[in-house]
Protein backbone atom coordinates (compact mmCIF):
# COMPACT_ATOMS: atom_id res chain seq x y z
CA UNK A 1 0.00 0.00 0.00
CA UNK A 2 1.13 3.24 -1.06
CA UNK A 3 0.81 6.83 1.21
CA UNK A 4 1.63 10.17 0.44
CA UNK A 5 4.18 11.80 3.16
CA UNK A 6 4.38 15.64 3.52
CA UNK A 7 8.10 16.45 4.20
CA UNK A 8 10.10 19.98 4.58
CA UNK A 9 13.32 21.36 3.03
CA UNK A 10 14.96 24.57 3.74
CA UNK A 11 15.67 27.63 1.33
CA UNK A 12 19.00 29.57 2.46
CA UNK A 13 18.67 33.03 1.47
CA UNK A 14 19.11 35.15 -1.81
CA UNK A 15 17.55 36.92 -4.84
CA UNK A 16 16.94 35.01 -7.69
CA UNK A 17 13.72 32.45 -8.72
CA UNK A 18 15.67 29.15 -9.51
CA UNK A 19 14.30 27.45 -12.83
CA UNK A 20 15.22 23.86 -10.80
CA UNK A 21 14.40 22.89 -7.40
CA UNK A 22 15.79 20.33 -5.15
CA UNK A 23 12.95 17.75 -4.28
CA UNK A 24 13.86 14.76 -2.41
CA UNK A 25 17.59 13.89 -1.29
CA UNK A 26 19.68 10.43 -2.49
CA UNK A 27 19.58 7.34 -0.69
CA UNK A 28 17.93 6.79 3.23
CA UNK A 29 16.78 9.92 4.89
CA UNK A 30 14.53 11.32 7.73
CA UNK A 31 13.01 14.29 8.16
CA UNK A 32 14.07 17.01 11.06
CA UNK A 33 10.92 15.82 12.90
CA UNK A 34 12.06 12.45 13.00
CA UNK A 35 9.77 10.84 10.42
CA UNK A 36 11.67 8.28 8.44
CA UNK A 37 13.41 6.39 7.76
CA UNK A 38 12.61 7.01 3.75
CA UNK A 39 14.46 5.69 1.10
CA UNK A 40 14.71 7.25 -2.75
CA UNK A 41 14.26 4.94 -5.39
CA UNK A 42 15.13 7.43 -8.12
CA UNK A 43 14.38 5.85 -11.41
CA UNK A 44 10.77 4.74 -9.72
CA UNK A 45 10.34 8.23 -9.48
CA UNK A 46 11.12 8.89 -12.61
CA UNK A 47 8.84 6.46 -14.37
CA UNK A 48 6.29 7.68 -12.03
CA UNK A 49 6.00 11.01 -13.20
CA UNK A 50 6.41 10.23 -16.60
CA UNK A 51 3.49 8.19 -16.48
CA UNK A 52 1.89 11.48 -15.23
CA UNK A 53 1.14 15.17 -15.90
CA UNK A 54 3.11 18.04 -14.69
CA UNK A 55 3.02 18.69 -10.66
CA UNK A 56 1.40 21.46 -8.51
CA UNK A 57 3.43 23.53 -6.35
CA UNK A 58 0.89 25.50 -3.64
CA UNK A 59 1.45 27.30 -1.15
CA UNK A 60 1.79 25.40 2.55
CA UNK A 61 0.37 22.62 0.81
CA UNK A 62 -3.34 24.17 0.50
CA UNK A 63 -4.14 21.23 -1.86
CA UNK A 64 -4.13 18.87 1.03
CA UNK A 65 -5.60 21.68 3.46
CA UNK A 66 -7.83 23.94 1.97
CA UNK A 67 -9.17 22.35 -1.46
CA UNK A 68 -10.58 19.49 0.87
CA UNK A 69 -12.88 22.01 2.16
CA UNK A 70 -13.82 23.97 -0.55
CA UNK A 71 -11.31 26.70 -0.36
CA UNK A 72 -8.81 28.17 -2.86
CA UNK A 73 -5.83 26.28 -3.51
CA UNK A 74 -4.02 27.85 -6.59
CA UNK A 75 -0.96 26.49 -7.72
CA UNK A 76 2.03 28.79 -8.23
CA UNK A 77 4.07 26.76 -10.20
CA UNK A 78 4.42 23.76 -11.75
CA UNK A 79 7.24 20.97 -11.88
CA UNK A 80 7.28 20.04 -15.60
CA UNK A 81 10.55 17.72 -15.52
CA UNK A 82 12.21 15.83 -13.05
CA UNK A 83 15.95 15.06 -13.06
CA UNK A 84 18.17 12.31 -11.01
CA UNK A 85 21.80 13.84 -10.09
CA UNK A 86 24.20 12.41 -7.48
CA UNK A 87 22.05 14.17 -4.61
CA UNK A 88 18.58 13.42 -5.36
CA UNK A 89 15.75 14.49 -7.17
CA UNK A 90 15.78 17.76 -9.11
CA UNK A 91 12.31 19.22 -10.95
CA UNK A 92 12.74 22.17 -13.38
CA UNK A 93 9.42 24.31 -12.77
CA UNK A 94 7.85 27.28 -14.87
CA UNK A 95 6.74 29.83 -12.12
CA UNK A 96 3.16 31.60 -12.57
CA UNK A 97 3.80 35.45 -11.85
CA UNK A 98 2.50 35.01 -8.26
CA UNK A 99 4.79 32.26 -7.54
CA UNK A 100 7.88 34.17 -9.26
CA UNK A 101 6.75 37.27 -7.17
CA UNK A 102 6.38 35.31 -3.99
CA UNK A 103 10.24 34.24 -4.65
CA UNK A 104 11.19 37.50 -5.45
CA UNK A 105 9.99 39.11 -2.22
CA UNK A 106 11.20 36.18 -0.28
CA UNK A 107 8.05 35.34 1.57
CA UNK A 108 9.04 31.81 1.89
CA UNK A 109 12.26 29.95 2.88
CA UNK A 110 11.54 26.71 1.83
CA UNK A 111 9.75 23.85 -0.36
CA UNK A 112 7.97 20.96 1.41
CA UNK A 113 7.61 18.35 -1.68
CA UNK A 114 4.44 15.68 -0.55
CA UNK A 115 5.83 12.28 -1.45
CA UNK A 116 4.29 8.64 -2.54
CA UNK A 117 5.99 6.20 -0.30
CA UNK A 118 5.05 2.72 -0.50
CA UNK A 119 5.39 -0.05 3.07
CA UNK A 120 9.40 0.10 3.90
CA UNK A 121 9.84 3.32 3.23
CA UNK A 122 10.67 3.73 -0.35
CA UNK A 123 9.84 6.57 -2.36
CA UNK A 124 8.14 5.70 -5.12
CA UNK A 125 6.92 9.30 -6.77
CA UNK A 126 6.49 13.19 -6.35
CA UNK A 127 2.90 13.95 -5.91
CA UNK A 128 3.18 17.61 -5.76
CA UNK A 129 5.17 20.31 -3.57
CA UNK A 130 4.65 23.50 -1.70
CA UNK A 131 6.50 26.63 -0.83
CA UNK A 132 6.46 27.04 3.23
CA UNK A 133 8.08 28.36 6.31
CA UNK A 134 8.41 25.27 8.08
CA UNK A 135 11.15 23.41 6.81
CA UNK A 136 11.74 19.61 7.81
CA UNK A 137 14.15 18.29 5.31
CA UNK A 138 17.46 19.73 4.61
CA UNK A 139 17.43 20.20 0.42
CA UNK A 140 19.41 22.76 -1.53
CA UNK A 141 17.42 26.09 -1.51
CA UNK A 142 15.35 27.93 -3.94
CA UNK A 143 17.36 31.17 -3.21
CA UNK A 144 20.67 28.65 -2.96
CA UNK A 145 22.96 30.28 -5.54
CA UNK A 146 25.90 27.88 -4.58
CA UNK A 147 23.38 24.86 -6.48
CA UNK A 148 24.90 22.70 -9.33
CA UNK A 149 23.67 24.84 -11.96
CA UNK A 150 25.71 27.98 -12.54
CA UNK A 151 24.07 31.94 -12.55
CA UNK A 152 22.49 32.31 -15.76
CA UNK A 153 24.03 35.61 -15.89
CA UNK A 154 27.67 34.53 -15.56
CA UNK A 155 27.16 31.52 -18.02
CA UNK A 156 25.72 34.47 -20.69
CA UNK A 157 28.88 36.59 -19.81
CA UNK A 158 31.67 33.58 -20.23
CA UNK A 159 30.43 32.80 -23.43
CA UNK A 160 29.94 36.05 -24.56
CA UNK A 161 26.20 36.46 -25.00
CA UNK A 162 24.02 38.93 -24.72
CA UNK A 163 22.04 39.79 -21.16
CA UNK A 164 19.00 39.03 -21.97
CA UNK A 165 19.98 35.29 -24.23
CA UNK A 166 17.66 32.88 -24.02
CA UNK A 167 18.02 29.54 -22.36
CA UNK A 168 18.10 27.65 -25.59
CA UNK A 169 20.96 30.14 -26.90
CA UNK A 170 23.09 29.27 -23.64
CA UNK A 171 22.74 25.80 -24.79
CA UNK A 172 23.05 26.38 -28.38
CA UNK A 173 26.17 28.50 -27.18
CA UNK A 174 27.54 25.18 -24.96
CA UNK A 175 27.29 23.29 -27.90
CA UNK A 176 29.05 24.94 -30.49
CA UNK A 177 32.22 25.32 -27.98
CA UNK A 178 31.35 21.47 -27.59
CA UNK A 179 31.75 20.81 -31.41
CA UNK A 180 34.53 23.04 -31.56
CA UNK A 181 36.46 21.53 -29.08
CA UNK A 182 36.21 18.21 -30.86
CA UNK A 183 37.18 19.69 -34.13
CA UNK A 184 40.01 21.46 -32.77
CA UNK A 185 41.05 17.50 -30.37
CA UNK A 186 40.65 15.88 -33.95
CA UNK A 187 43.02 18.83 -35.91
CA UNK A 188 45.53 18.33 -33.18
CA UNK A 189 45.21 14.26 -33.61
CA UNK A 190 45.60 14.68 -37.07
CA UNK A 191 48.88 16.43 -37.01
CA UNK A 192 50.56 15.06 -34.47
CA UNK A 193 50.02 11.65 -36.73
CA UNK A 194 51.49 13.53 -40.00
CA UNK A 195 54.34 14.82 -37.54
CA UNK A 196 55.12 11.08 -36.71
CA UNK A 197 54.13 11.69 -32.42
CA UNK A 198 52.38 8.78 -30.55
CA UNK A 199 48.60 8.83 -30.06
CA UNK A 200 47.74 11.08 -27.69
CA UNK A 201 50.14 13.34 -28.31
CA UNK A 202 48.94 16.49 -26.63
CA UNK A 203 49.06 20.17 -27.89
CA UNK A 204 52.46 20.98 -26.11
CA UNK A 205 53.68 18.26 -27.61
CA UNK A 206 52.82 19.12 -31.39
CA UNK A 207 54.01 22.58 -30.99
CA UNK A 208 57.08 21.11 -29.51
CA UNK A 209 57.98 19.03 -32.52
CA UNK A 210 57.33 21.61 -34.66
CA UNK A 211 59.22 24.11 -33.35
CA UNK A 212 62.31 21.41 -33.35
CA UNK A 213 61.30 21.18 -37.55
CA UNK A 214 61.42 25.38 -37.44
CA UNK A 215 64.40 24.81 -36.59
CA UNK A 216 65.90 22.43 -39.06
CA UNK A 217 63.94 24.77 -41.47
CA UNK A 218 66.32 27.80 -40.77
CA UNK A 219 69.58 25.84 -40.39
CA UNK A 220 68.98 24.41 -44.06
CA UNK A 221 68.61 27.88 -44.91
CA UNK A 222 71.64 29.27 -43.20
CA UNK A 223 73.67 26.49 -44.62
CA UNK A 224 72.54 27.64 -48.23
CA UNK A 225 73.27 31.03 -48.06
CA UNK A 226 76.99 29.83 -46.43
CA UNK A 227 77.91 27.82 -49.55
CA UNK A 228 76.26 30.04 -52.15
CA UNK A 229 78.49 32.82 -51.27
CA UNK A 230 81.17 30.26 -52.17
CA UNK A 231 79.76 28.91 -55.18
CA UNK A 232 78.07 26.34 -53.89
CA UNK A 233 74.59 25.28 -54.89
CA UNK A 234 73.87 23.40 -51.79
CA UNK A 235 70.86 21.03 -53.93
CA UNK A 236 73.27 19.95 -56.34
CA UNK A 237 76.08 18.74 -54.68
CA UNK A 238 76.94 15.86 -52.24
CA UNK A 239 78.05 16.18 -48.67
CA UNK A 240 81.21 14.64 -49.88
CA UNK A 241 81.86 17.40 -52.31
CA UNK A 242 80.81 20.16 -49.98
CA UNK A 243 83.69 18.43 -47.29
CA UNK A 244 86.50 18.71 -50.17
CA UNK A 245 85.82 22.33 -50.61
CA UNK A 246 85.75 23.61 -47.34
CA UNK A 247 88.96 21.70 -46.46
CA UNK A 248 90.46 22.84 -49.22
CA UNK A 249 90.19 26.41 -47.49
CA UNK A 250 91.31 25.10 -44.62
CA UNK A 251 89.40 23.76 -41.10
CA UNK A 252 89.26 20.99 -39.41
CA UNK A 253 86.90 19.56 -36.54
CA UNK A 254 84.80 22.65 -37.47
CA UNK A 255 84.15 21.43 -41.17
CA UNK A 256 83.56 17.98 -40.39
CA UNK A 257 80.45 18.97 -37.71
CA UNK A 258 79.54 21.06 -40.91
CA UNK A 259 79.24 17.96 -43.16
CA UNK A 260 77.52 15.73 -40.80
CA UNK A 261 75.25 18.82 -40.59
CA UNK A 262 74.36 18.78 -44.35
CA UNK A 263 74.47 15.18 -44.72
CA UNK A 264 71.29 15.45 -42.09
CA UNK A 265 69.71 17.92 -44.21
CA UNK A 266 69.80 16.69 -47.10
CA UNK A 267 68.53 13.43 -46.18
CA UNK A 268 65.74 15.21 -44.93
CA UNK A 269 65.35 17.37 -47.73
CA UNK A 270 65.57 14.07 -50.29
CA UNK A 271 62.99 11.87 -47.97
CA UNK A 272 60.46 15.57 -47.63
CA UNK A 273 61.19 15.35 -51.87
CA UNK A 274 60.44 12.20 -52.40
CA UNK A 275 57.75 11.46 -50.19
CA UNK A 276 55.73 14.88 -52.18
CA UNK A 277 56.70 12.84 -54.81
CA UNK A 278 55.27 10.17 -54.62
CA UNK A 279 51.84 11.63 -52.97
CA UNK A 280 51.24 13.53 -56.45
CA UNK A 281 52.30 10.29 -58.21
CA UNK A 282 50.03 8.15 -56.52
CA UNK A 283 47.23 10.47 -56.47
CA UNK A 284 47.62 10.96 -60.51
CA UNK A 285 47.80 7.24 -61.66
CA UNK A 286 44.59 6.75 -59.50
CA UNK A 287 43.00 9.36 -61.18
CA UNK A 288 43.41 7.66 -64.57
CA UNK A 289 42.40 4.12 -63.13
CA UNK A 290 39.29 5.35 -61.92
CA UNK A 291 39.02 7.64 -64.90
CA UNK A 292 39.03 4.05 -67.27
CA UNK A 293 42.55 4.21 -68.37
CA UNK A 294 44.03 0.37 -69.22
CA UNK A 295 46.82 0.78 -66.65
CA UNK A 296 45.66 -0.58 -63.50
CA UNK A 297 48.47 -3.62 -63.65
CA UNK A 298 50.97 -1.40 -64.80
CA UNK A 299 49.98 1.10 -61.50
CA UNK A 300 53.35 0.85 -59.55
CA UNK A 301 55.62 1.23 -62.53
CA UNK A 302 53.81 4.82 -63.35
CA UNK A 303 53.95 6.07 -59.99
CA UNK A 304 57.50 5.38 -60.00
CA UNK A 305 57.91 6.78 -63.45
CA UNK A 306 56.02 9.75 -62.38
CA UNK A 307 58.23 10.50 -59.30
CA UNK A 308 61.11 11.08 -61.85
CA UNK A 309 59.05 12.66 -65.35
CA UNK A 310 55.66 13.57 -64.18
CA UNK A 311 55.14 15.82 -66.65
CA UNK A 312 56.06 12.94 -69.31
CA UNK A 313 53.97 10.55 -67.87
CA UNK A 314 51.14 12.72 -67.64
CA UNK A 315 51.16 13.53 -71.27
CA UNK A 316 51.40 9.79 -72.16
CA UNK A 317 48.34 8.85 -69.97
CA UNK A 318 46.64 11.82 -71.24
CA UNK A 319 46.72 10.13 -75.06
CA UNK A 320 45.22 7.00 -73.63
CA UNK A 321 41.58 5.67 -74.12
CA UNK A 322 38.88 6.04 -71.57
CA UNK A 323 37.25 2.74 -71.08
CA UNK A 324 34.40 4.76 -69.95
CA UNK A 325 30.83 5.71 -72.32
CA UNK A 326 32.74 9.48 -70.86
CA UNK A 327 35.99 8.78 -72.63
CA UNK A 328 34.85 7.56 -75.89
CA UNK A 329 35.75 9.56 -79.11
CA UNK A 330 34.26 10.27 -81.91
CA UNK A 331 34.47 7.60 -84.75
CA UNK A 332 37.28 8.69 -87.32
CA UNK A 333 36.12 9.69 -90.66
CA UNK A 334 34.74 6.96 -93.28
CA UNK A 335 33.55 4.45 -90.10
CA UNK A 336 30.21 4.23 -89.18
CA UNK A 337 29.95 2.26 -85.42
CA UNK A 338 33.12 3.80 -84.38
CA UNK A 339 34.98 0.56 -84.34
CA UNK A 340 37.98 1.38 -86.34
CA UNK A 341 41.33 2.05 -84.80
CA UNK A 342 42.34 5.58 -83.62
CA UNK A 343 46.15 6.48 -83.57
CA UNK A 344 45.57 6.32 -79.64
CA UNK A 345 44.15 2.69 -79.88
CA UNK A 346 47.31 1.82 -82.15
CA UNK A 347 49.61 3.50 -79.47
CA UNK A 348 48.07 1.64 -76.90
CA UNK A 349 48.75 -1.87 -78.95
CA UNK A 350 52.18 -0.96 -79.29
CA UNK A 351 52.86 -0.26 -75.88
CA UNK A 352 51.43 -2.96 -74.59
CA UNK A 353 52.40 -5.59 -77.26
CA UNK A 354 48.69 -5.89 -78.08
CA UNK A 355 47.61 -7.62 -81.29
CA UNK A 356 45.39 -4.66 -83.50
CA UNK A 357 43.02 -7.33 -85.39
CA UNK A 358 42.26 -8.63 -81.59
CA UNK A 359 42.07 -5.12 -80.24
CA UNK A 360 39.89 -3.65 -82.32
CA UNK A 361 37.39 -6.86 -82.30
CA UNK A 362 37.15 -6.66 -78.64
CA UNK A 363 36.46 -2.34 -79.11
CA UNK A 364 33.66 -3.51 -81.09
CA UNK A 365 32.03 -6.01 -79.06
CA UNK A 366 31.88 -3.08 -76.42
CA UNK A 367 30.82 -0.89 -78.31
CA UNK A 368 27.91 -3.00 -78.92
CA UNK A 369 27.34 -3.84 -75.46
CA UNK A 370 27.68 -0.03 -74.63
Amino acid sequence: MHRDVILFSAFAAGDIVPEWVHLAPTGTFKGRDGRGPYTLDAQAVLADFAAGDRRPIDENHAIDKAAPEGRPSPARGWIVALEARGDGIWGRVEWTDTGRQLLTDKAYRGISPALRVAAGGRVLGIARASLVNDPNLLLTSLHNRSSDHMDLVKLREALGLAADASEAAILAALGQQKTDLATHQAQTASIAAALGLAAGATGDQVVTELQSRQGDASKLAAVKTGLAAAGIDFDKVSATQIETHLRAGGGGTEVTTLRTTVTELQSQLTTLKNDTAKEKAVAFVDSQIVAGKMIRTLRDHYIERHMREPDAVEKELAALPSLHMAGRRAAPAGTQDGTALTDADREVCELMGLDPKAFAATKKTRMEVL
